[in-house]
């Protein structure tokens, strides 16, 4: 699995919401995924910038989380 693939399923998005997202074709990002084309820098910087919410809002639901389970341990 490509570094970008991971990125993105790990973003929780398909393809297509990340494409649509970061206003890149599903085609190249396709590709991409591949390892069969490689992104232009401002497209990299569009993907970042699609995905940096959906990895926050998972980094935060998952703090939260062991929060909670931490509390009802003690």
């Amino acid at each position: 699995m490509s570094d970008l693939k991971a990125i993105r399923k790990a973003a929780g998005m398909s393809q297509i919401q990340l494409s649509q997202r970061a206003k890149i074709s599903r085609f190249r990002l396709s590709l991409a995924e591949a390892n069969s084309l490689e992104l232009r820098p401002e497209e990299m910087s569009a993907i970042r910038d699609a995905v940096r919410p959906e990895i926050q809002k998972t980094a935060r639901l998952t703090s939260e989380f062991e929060l909670r389970e931490t509390v009802v341990a003690v």
